[in-house]
């Protein structure tokens, strides 16, 4: 009865999005620069290629996600905003949110083949690689304006990581808040959430924006795991573990020419699952792991003569701190907890230079330095029965890039990029072409190749945990062939379809080891090899009334080349949808949003089966300061599974059921 409800929710919206309305007259967009962007809706893209263009003209195919989105649909984390994006699926094995993106989804993987932006500002950690995307990312959705989802490889223009795709979360300027708020809201599983927010343009030349969000959560009281259904292990119930609490803090500060961003962000989490063979349901020393992100990004960003010039100073840094009880019986003790502690902090000094050439040619060149100061990992047990053991690395990167953008016509573009990419025991160079052909400026067919490479991270290549043969790792490569059209009817209705091909070739995989010093007795190899292909449908609609409406599917299969079978965490197909219309007045909204994903295999060779969650939210002022908030997750109480990773003795990690939150918010202009 469930999935008859949702099917019938999903017809709804597919209904929706086949009204025909009056197509409003098409609009002609200028060239911009970023700040100005910002004032547009979706009909450019300023990560594609580093300066603000038509999504028409881009060599990539890309997504957005608006601010009007985020606050309509209840967005609580960029993995909340990823998982309804055409091509995409999030995992979340309750501790952290893995992204899967066109058919490669592994179980328990960092998301280290995605990459991370805000503002154009490289955010994976250096010693993971990890794109965090959860809670732990460290900024709240109610700070992004923007989200671009740019498809395909990219290390052309950013190298490491930008492997699958990159992720560019524009933030909020003081213009774009104009004025001061705070939300509160409450909801399932104890949670409580407080943010407060200012923001203000000043003059011409100075903006600022600050805001803090504080959030806890109980989680899920009772959490039941059949591989651990025994007398011994309160048969297979955890009780009360499954809590976080995070802070989340964003500020902006522009002046002429100089723009200044900040962020820091701090997580702990509790872990239900007994992840790495721990104590299950240990109540004392409670699995758990602390995430802290802090990023300091100055940049300077101005018109000289016939040239843009771009010139960015930042410091990250970032620091995690897991600790894991385990059973002691070998040693003679009842347990011990290991305490494994992260530190990485870089310094990144980058240029860009953009200029406009005759022939309708655009010339880009760039290069930047960044300084890895610490990526330092420290092991080290309660009692202390052996170590502790630290692994203090550093390391300096360096790279040149070019991109070229060459026009025929009115009709035909070419897009070309070189970088390179020097590291201290590996190099890479890595291109990337496209020709557009377009029959009017609204309208376009691409032809996109890339390829890309991800590095071994200072994790993979740490030697106690790994033994001595993580020395001989070397970056995975990725080769991608996609033919993408995409049109603008107006201002009312955007299309795009994509069909792709991929070879992944030495994904860096664990494995046994035959190494005697790896503590771990695992080590990682460059073995795996992956081929892929697909196709990616997607319809927005702005409709009659204010109302809105989207719609996704995407056809994926992705092949083990060596064994021949499909990835484990691969759904075949991803229908998605979801829309918006003014049910309750000037200024209120009704969302709806449906995921629909498809079956996947799990590790074991098991199958999780196809899920379909429903998700509403309204939003109703009250006056001209107030305004309630209300929001329902998995409205039909879906009981669904992700599949587990090589961390866990379950094949399957339950999914949230139906959670709701309400809240208010008070704004003074």
């Amino acid at each position: 009865m469930i999935r008859v409800l949702a099917r019938q929710v999903a017809i709804a919206v597919v209904a929706l999005c086949a009204l025909t309305v009056r197509p409003v007259a098409a609009q002609s967009l200028p060239d911009l620069p970023i700040e100005d962007l910002l004032t547009l809706d979706a009909g450019r893209v300023f990560g594609a290629s580093e300066r603000s263009q038509p999504v028409t003209e881009a060599p990539t195919s890309v997504s957005f996600i608006t601010a009007e989105d985020i606050e309509r649909f209840g967005y609580r984390t960029l993995a909340d905003i990823l998982n309804g994006v055409r091509g995409m699926y999030v995992s979340d094995d309750r501790n952290f949110s893995l992204l899967g993106a066109r058919g490669f989804g592994k179980p328990g993987d960092y998301n280290s083949r995605i990459l991370l932006l805000v503002n154009g500002h490289r955010v994976n950690d250096n010693v993971f690689g990890q794109a965090e995307i959860g809670a732990e990312f460290g900024l709240d959705p109610a700070t992004f304006e923007r989200v671009e989802i740019i498809r395909g490889p990219a290390s052309s223009l950013y190298g490491d990581s930008a492997f699958f795709g990159v992720v560019n979360v524009i933030t909020k300027t003081g213009s774009n808040i104009d004025g001061t708020s705070v939300t509160y809201q409450t909801g399932s599983y104890g949670t409580q959430m407080i943010r407060g927010t200012v923001g203000h343009r000043l003059s011409d030349k100075v903006d600022f924006a600050v805001s803090s969000t504080v959030e806890q959560s109980d989680g899920v009281e009772r959490l039941y795991f059949p591989a651990f259904d025994t007398p011994a292990t309160n048969n297979g119930v955890a009780v009360g573990l499954d809590g976080q609490k995070f802070g989340q803090h964003y500020g902006r500060l522009k002046v002429g020419a100089f723009t200044f961003t900040g962020s820091y962000g701090a997580r702990k989490k509790y872990v239900p699952t007994a992840s790495f063979t721990t104590i299950f349901n240990e109540q004392i020393d409670k699995e758990q792991t602390n995430d802290r992100h802090g990023m300091a990004d100055l940049e300077y960003d101005r018109t000289v003569g016939e040239t843009r010039v771009a010139l960015r100073g930042s410091y990250d840094r970032f620091t995690y701190d897991g600790y894991y009880p385990f059973p002691g019986e070998a040693f003679g003790i009842t347990k011990y907890v290991g305490h494994d502690s992260v530190v990485g902090a870089r310094w990144t000094a980058s240029a860009r230079l953009t200029r406009r050439l005759p022939m309708h040619q655009v010339m880009t060149f760039g290069g930047e330095v960044i300084d890895n100061i610490r990526q330092t990992q420290t092991s080290q047990f309660e009692p202390s029965l052996v170590g502790p053991f630290t692994a203090d690395r550093s390391s300096v990167q360096r790279a040149v890039f070019v991109q070229d953008e060459l026009k025929v016509g009115r009709h035909v573009i070419f897009n070309g990029g070189l970088r390179y990419d020097g590291y201290q025991t590996f190099d890479r160079v890595t291109p990337r072409t496209a020709l557009i052909l377009m029959p009017s400026p609204h309208q376009s067919f691409k032809y996109l190749y890339g390829r890309a490479f991800r590095a071994p991270s200072a994790y993979e290549r740490h030697e106690f945990y790994f033994g001595g043969e993580v020395n001989n790792l070397r970056p995975e490569s990725i080769d991608t062939h996609e033919f993408v059209w995409e049109r603008y009817t107006g201002d009312w209705l955007r299309t795009s379809v994509s069909g792709y091909r991929y070879n992944a070739d030495n994904l860096i995989t664990l494995t046994g080891s035959s190494d005697p010093a790896a503590f771990l007795g695992v080590t990682y190899v460059n073995e795996g090899q992956v081929s892929a292909k697909g196709l990616e449908l997607e319809a927005q609609m702005r409709l009659w009334r204010r109302i809105e409406a989207h719609m996704s599917y995407a056809l994926q299969e992705a092949t083990d080349r060596t064994t021949g079978r499909p990835l484990t965490n691969s759904p075949r197909q991803m229908l998605k949808g979801r829309a918006t219309a003014p049910l309750f007045g000037k200024g209120s909204s009704l969302g709806i949003e449906v995921l629909g994903i498809g079956s996947r295999e799990t590790i074991a060779g098991n199958r999780v089966d196809a899920a379909t969650t429903v998700d509403v939210t309204a939003i109703k002022p009250l006056g001209r300061s107030f305004e309630l908030v209300g929001n329902l997750r998995n409205l039909f109480d879906v009981d669904y599974a992700i599949p587990g990773g090589s961390q866990w003795v379950q094949d399957t990690i339950p999914q949230n059921r139906r959670t709701f939150r309400v809240g208010v918010r008070i704004k003074v202009h």
